[in-house]
């Protein structure tokens, strides 16, 4: 079976691009390809020439995205079509990472149908994975795969009787939707195969740059009430092994080219000894690579530090969210402004550069409250702010908490579900000008952002 793995546009939907390799479906790529199937990942928000968004145009990126999502006559949707119809595919398969594009990939598999009905159609991804329901709502969607698709998709293009196959949603030839067992997480990580370049359907000129993605880990044991990762992952996190990511690296490295990485795990540095088991394999092996992280403020220690400014660290990406006691508590958060004070001041002192990720408008939160993030963060001197502002996705304590406050959406307001936005249904004390106190902030300074 001729499968078309799609990323569907995001970034471009707001004027921008995003020409790093996805790696969920990358890692689903290379799994049908291990097992000798015909696959291509197609990334539709590449854009060659195209410009990386700053905050700012994110946030009034809006206004763009609402234009071509209104006008079925746009051409990006005639320009993706011809990119699905030269690989001529027998499945499509469409990971929907966040809520807000999942009527763009209405779009998409609305004109897939009507070029070639007989194509099947599958999605996954968080969205998909959360809402099943809603998402085959879509008649032109055929099966959904929740959480990790890598063993579900494969025995689905090995013809597996979809009945039989766990962990998929799927309308039945009488039209119902059923939905089989959860399938068993993957216990070895080290069993999913490296993504590979070739299987990228629009080549990546430029893999140094768009190819230092990895993931070392699945999942997240903390309960923030914003998110949605224990709703995916179980509370769990699951570990690759430091053989298995080094491996990965090096073969990054000597088969592309790639020297720059960014670690995308919810928490990279969690696990305290892994983290320096592999700074030191980085070190052991002379690579001379640079790296950022996505990193949980209350486990770092000094050695932690050290030992990742020593294997190449630049940078690390704190999810402070507040400079709120009490919405901290709210948020589920676990810290306090003491203790965000004091892990900051240790990442200061070794010399490692931070971004923050501060989140405004939670529900209650007053105008004082969000002056207070801002004014801590000033305090902070991050070397970048990424601001969002509450919204209630799918699957998180937040989006109950909405319900129970008598605020309904609907498929209708899915374009809603966006954290850079300055509309919110939340709280009525977010207005544009309290966004651009922390939009000032990164311009006034001068920095940029790193991926």
């Amino acid at each position: 079976m001729k499968t078309l793995l799609m990323v569907p546009p995001f970034y471009r939907l707001l004027g921008g691009h995003n020409n790093w390799v996805n790696l969920g479906p990358a890692y689903l790529a290379a799994t049908l390809d291990r097992n000798g199937h015909e696959v291509k990942v197609y990334n539709a928000d590449h854009v060659s020439g195209g410009k990386d968004l700053n905050l700012r145009e994110v946030f009034e990126g809006n206004r763009i995205y609402r234009g071509i999502m209104g006008d079925p006559d746009h051409p990006l949707w005639d320009e993706i079509m011809r990119t699905v119809v030269s690989f001529e595919p027998d499945l499509v398969g469409i990971s929907i990472n966040f809520t807000m594009i999942a009527k763009a990939t209405a779009k998409i598999t609305e004109r897939i149908k009507a070029w070639r009905p007989g194509v099947k159609i599958i999605v996954g991804g968080p969205h998909a994975t959360i809402a099943p329901e809603e998402t085959l709502s879509d008649p032109h969607v055929d099966y959904l795969a929740r959480r990790e698709g890598e063993r579900t998709l494969l025995e689905l293009v090995e013809g597996r009787p979809p009945e039989e196959i766990l962990g998929l949603s799927f309308r039945a030839p009488d039209g119902r939707i059923r939905h089989n067992a959860d399938r068993p997480l993957i216990e070895n990580l080290d069993e999913v195969p490296f993504p590979k370049l070739e299987l990228q359907l629009i080549p990546i000129p430029d893999p140094r740059d768009n190819f230092g993605v990895i993931a070392t880990s699945r999942g997240c044991p903390l309960n923030c009430i914003f998110c949605a990762s224990p709703a995916l992952w179980c509370g769990r996190v699951r570990y690759r092994s430091v053989e298995n990511v080094m491996g990965e690296i090096l073969d990054r490295r000597d088969r592309y080219g790639v020297d720059k990485y960014y670690f995308n795990d919810d928490n990279f540095n969690l696990d305290r000894k892994r983290t320096i088991r592999l700074c030191e394999e980085i070190i052991r092996s002379g690579l001379d690579i640079t790296w950022i992280c996505e990193a949980q403020l209350s486990a770092f220690t000094p050695p932690v530090l050290a030992a990742m400014r020593a294997a190449g660290c630049k940078r690390v990406k704190l999810g402070v969210e507040s400079g709120s006691d009490r919405i901290l508590k709210l948020m589920r958060k676990g810290t306090t402004k003491a203790l965000i004070r004091r892990i900051v001041g240790m990442i200061r002192d070794a010399g490692i550069d931070y971004t923050i990720y501060a989140l405004i408008g939670m529900p209650t939160e007053t105008r004082e409250e969000m002056l207070e993030t801002y004014h801590f963060i000033e305090e902070l001197d991050p070397s970048y702010v990424s601001l969002s502002v509450a919204s209630p996705q799918y699957g998180t304590p937040l989006f109950d908490m909405m319900q129970e406050y008598g605020i309904r959406f609907t498929k209708d307001d899915w374009l809603e579900h966006f954290h850079q936005s300055y509309r919110t249904v939340l709280n009525a004390n977010v207005d544009q000008e309290i966004i651009d106190l922390f939009l000032a902030y990164n311009e006034r300074r001068g920095f940029q952002r790193t991926i």
